[in-house]
């Protein structure tokens, strides 16, 4: 499971008031073993461009949905595979909703429609957002043998 210090909740939250009403979206980099080397990486939402660009493939607005910028998430990757880290998670916010793993969040992690994800073994943060506010933090970690990301309990 990814341990976050309070650096990389404070980095996250604040791109998520950043960016409310809509949804912000990046990459967690890193060492499983060493949390001291996570970096969280914030990647610009293209999902309202992509609705106006294509309405008959993407129907959900900024406010409820996120894409990563494809030129971000390289990026983080290349820069993660550079200097020996890996990408370790993924954040995403819900404004005016609570932090639960959604239908949408299930579906969008998952390997071209099949029912493995995509990224097994990282985990993926849901930040609540309302009025402009962090209310709620939750991780959500795949497991295998419920087929589903489950949330993790607070220590």
């Amino acid at each position: 499971m990814l341990v976050l210090n309070l650096s990389d909740i404070l980095v996250m939250s604040d791109h998520a008031k950043r960016e409310f009403p809509d949804e912000c979206c990046g990459v967690i980099i890193g060492s499983p073993s060493d949390p001291s080397r996570n970096e969280v990486r914030p990647c610009a939402n293209i999902q309202r461009e992509l609705k106006e660009r294509y309405p008959h493939l993407y129907s959900r607005d900024a406010d409820t949905g996120y894409y990563m910028d494809p030129k971000d998430l390289k990026s983080a990757f290349d820069d993660a595979s550079r200097r020996g880290l890996e990408v370790v998670g993924f954040y995403h916010s819900h404004p005016n909703h609570d932090a639960y793993w959604s239908d949408e969040d299930h579906r969008a992690s998952m390997w071209a429609g099949t029912d493995e994800p995509s990224f097994p073994d990282t985990s993926h943060v849901v930040i609540s957002v309302y009025d402009g506010e962090v209310k709620d933090i939750a991780m959500f970690t795949w497991r295998p043998e419920v087929k589903k990301f489950v949330r993790e309990n607070r220590s």
